[in-house]
């Protein structure tokens, strides 16, 4: 029998132990959704502004919801879905404050082109398309979270998205050009479209293109009033009023319908296995759109409002949204600028605000999508050509051209490609340039030959400073960039020209290596029988401001031999003392 002392105090380790085990749950379950310890740790004084903010921003949202949803071909209810189900699973993973994650132009419109060939613009067949688009690129994005790959989305780079958006602006404007003026458009492509418009011009509704200029007309003038707000927010408003008095469809007007309708409950669509391959591709152009796009917005808004976010929870987070928003035949979802930036202006605090504008979106479709049926489509259609005109940027690619050509000529490309050949295309033609265009610098980066102008102790540029003169005898020599397998033949062969255009004997090699960061092994083993050569022909070695991970190299004894500890020095110029130095006494 156990005392009962003994009892007792066995008793009160085990309740220990289980409050040990339940505050190690919830801690970790707290890391893991840091939308959880938002919610346990609100303040009061943030529930005002969260709520402001939340409102403001559904009501941006929900034109935004019926516009992106017809470029991405999947109807209003997917939109709807995408918009609710993404807000709800970022808000639980992210660690932004302020990003809004739900429906956004550019990544609908690559969404649209993936999936129409795949349902013939069928909106039923096209919602489970869009889901399971959805769901892949959310595969896609957290699986590389998991393997830590965000810095892969980083070749999507700034020349890429912008030549993206360019080409993007005018693909949305002719994909809604034939709705606008109410003409039934079939053909896809770019040129083939605007021919076809062409040709059926008189075929044009009038009522239908004037609702549509009037809509224009109103969003200009919405934007040049009201400069701080959206003019969607205003200009919705107004026709959602208009439609509730004029009756559209008796104008033979295109409405929207019953939203309930276009639920995909009795359609018998399913996907082979051509099918998966090409919605597969078609997600991995997204994640490569998605990710940088968001992670560059997270990190303007903490910049803005003083805080960090992590780069992997956001990738694991936009992937999030994504599975689940495919999860509820919503389709492929990402940051959206306007709506961040609204947050932030509006004076939101915390993610809670964006989980309001879900929570008024849902309220507003269940209690009042009937009022939805009498919205004219061609409304929708203007505000997508204003939304395309608005994201034209050509004085950005002047700009880019002027500060950097080569990389203009991406931005240029990505356009052209994304317009005459296709979206997914052209992401990918211009990320594969970026990546050339990467690879091309690191095997012949940038160098100098190093000189010292007179009555001066700096060392420059001999090429750029043509008061810069060499010292005679010495050989200072920077290469920028890790010397890798890539360019050691270049590096190797750079400075045996400079060795061999010195009208002086050279008795003594000087590399700068304050701007090499690495040297890998192939590298190492390409460089040692050259710079034995050298040292074999009289020429002294010495290294200079080299840094501490490429000091700590194990490059082995022959290597080290060549660079002796009394020629490592700490600046170039301890470097041409001690060559001085050493010529004075000799």
């Amino acid at each position: 029998m156990v005392p009962y002392k003994v009892h007792t105090k066995m008793t009160n380790i085990k309740k220990q132990l289980k409050t040990t085990e339940r505050v190690s749950i919830s801690g970790r379950l707290l890391g893991a959704m840091p939308g959880l310890r938002v919610l346990r740790e609100y303040k009061g004084s943030d529930l005002g502004p969260d709520v402001l903010s939340g409102l403001v921003i559904c009501l941006v949202l929900i034109p935004s919801v019926l516009a992106y949803a017809e470029l991405a071909g999947s109807g209003p209810v997917g939109g709807i879905y995408a918009a609710a189900a993404a807000t709800i699973a970022y808000f639980l993973f992210a660690s932004s404050r302020h990003m809004n994650v739900g429906p956004d132009g550019a990544v609908a419109l690559l969404a649209g082109v993936v999936i129409l060939p795949l349902t013939g613009g069928d909106p039923a067949k096209a919602l489970i398309a869009s889901s399971w688009l959805a769901v892949f690129t959310g595969i896609i994005l957290v699986t590389a979270a998991a393997l830590r790959l965000g810095v892969v989305a980083s070749f999507l780079s700034t020349p890429v998205l912008m030549g993206y958006l360019n080409g993007a602006a005018f693909v949305i404007i002719v994909s809604q050009w034939g709705k606008l003026f109410g003409i039934d458009l079939e053909q896809e492509g770019f040129i083939q479209r605007l021919l076809e418009w062409v040709q059926k011009l008189d075929d044009m509704h009038t009522t239908t293109l004037a609702v549509g200029a009037g809509v224009i007309v109103l969003l200009v003038i919405a934007k040049w009033l009201i400069p701080r707000l959206p003019p969607l927010v205003p200009v919705f408003f107004i026709m959602f009023v208009a439609s509730y008095f004029i009756d559209f469809k008796a104008m033979d007007v295109g409405v929207i319908g019953e939203i309930r309708e276009l639920t995909p409950h009795s359609v018998g669509f399913t996907l082979d296995l051509d099918d998966i391959a090409k919605l597969a591709v078609g997600a991995l152009g997204l994640a490569m759109l998605i990710f940088p796009e968001g992670v560059l917005l997270g990190r303007a808004m903490a910049e803005k409002h003083d805080y960090e976010v992590n780069a992997d929870r956001e990738l694991f987070a936009l992937g999030s949204a994504n599975l689940a928003s495919g999860a509820f035949l919503g389709f492929s979802v990402g940051g959206s600028q306007t709506r961040t930036l609204l947050n932030s202006a509006s004076g939101g605090r915390t993610q809670v605000a964006n989980l309001v504008s879900a929570i008024l979106l849902v309220a507003f479709i269940v209690f009042a999508a009937d009022l939805l049926t009498r919205f004219p489509k061609v409304a929708i259609a203007a505000i997508l050509v204003y939304t395309g005109i608005g994201l034209i940027d050509i004085a950005g690619i002047r700009r880019l051209w002027r500060l950097h050509r080569k990389t203009a000529w991406i931005a240029i490309t990505t356009m052209g490609a994304v317009i005459f050949v296709g979206v997914l295309p052209g992401i990918l033609l211009g990320t594969a340039m970026s990546i050339g265009i990467l690879l091309a610098e690191l095997a012949r980066p940038n160098d100098a030959l190093l000189g010292r102008v007179e009555g001066s102790e700096d060392l420059h540029d001999v090429g750029d400073d043509e008061k810069a003169e060499g010292i005679p005898g010495l050989l200072v020599y920077r290469f920028y960039g890790p010397l890798i397998f890539a360019n050691v033949s270049y590096f190797i062969e750079r400075l045996q020209g400079f060795i061999d255009g010195q009208e002086h004997t050279v008795q003594q090699v000087i590399i700068d290596a304050s701007a090499i960061p690495s040297l890998d092994y192939t590298a190492a083993e390409k460089l040692q029988p050259y710079l034995q050569k050298l040292a074999d022909q009289g020429i002294e070695l010495g290294l200079a401001r080299a840094h501490l991970p490429l000091r700590e190299m194990d490059l082995g004894n022959e290597m080290d031999a060549l660079f002796p500890e009394e020629r490592n020095f700490a600046t170039v110029a301890d470097a041409v003392a001690a060559f001085k130095e050493r010529g004075s006494t000799r």
